[in-house]
């Protein structure tokens, strides 16, 4: 059996610990998170929050036994796409998805998570440092243009804005 991304919903404020206890089991874990400055008494601070609270990817053959051995790591609730009734265990999540965000996430541009999917044109970035990112191109209230990378299967997206020279063609 292949290894496939899938999503995990985990404690809400307890992802880096999910994540942790997951790694320690075997699982091969991705937490995407961003920083944010926070203000505090006699000082500002940085914090690093998930993107997505309450959910984490992990990537796995998935089987019955290793659905088991996840929910028992004592921080899963259950695997994001499992229908009641369906003999499947989960639906994977399509590795491109993670594949955009990763790369998103390493170009260390601000972003904006989005707790909807957003319609638009479907793109791949083929020049600057957002090379290889599959989204959604939506236009910014300040008439700017920023891309959408979006886990369909959460129903959430992040948005980060386009260089000006990024260059954007429709997917085939």
């Amino acid at each position: 059996m292949e290894p496939r991304w899938y999503a995990v919903h985990v404690k809400a404020r307890k992802e880096k610990a999910a994540a942790r206890a997951l790694g320690e089991r075997g699982f091969e874990v991705f937490l995407p998170a961003r920083i944010e400055r926070r203000p505090w008494s006699d000082r500002v601070k940085r914090v690093e929050l998930a993107l997505f609270p309450g959910y984490l990817f992990v990537r796995t053959p998935m089987s019955a036994a290793r659905r088991v051995e996840l929910l028992r790591s004592g921080h899963a609730y259950d695997l994001v796409g499992r229908l009641p009734g369906d003999e499947r265990i989960a639906h994977a999540i399509p590795d491109g998805e993670i594949d955009s965000l990763k790369t998103l996430l390493a170009t260390e541009r601000d972003l904006d998570p989005t707790e909807r999917l957003v319609e638009g044109t479907r793109v791949v970035v083929v020049g600057g440092p957002l090379r290889g990112v599959r989204g959604v191109v939506e236009e910014a209230p300040d008439g700017r243009r920023r891309v959408v990378v979006q886990i369909a299967l959460l129903g959430r997206g992040v948005r980060s804005l386009l260089s000006a020279d990024d260059v954007i063609e429709a997917e085939p």
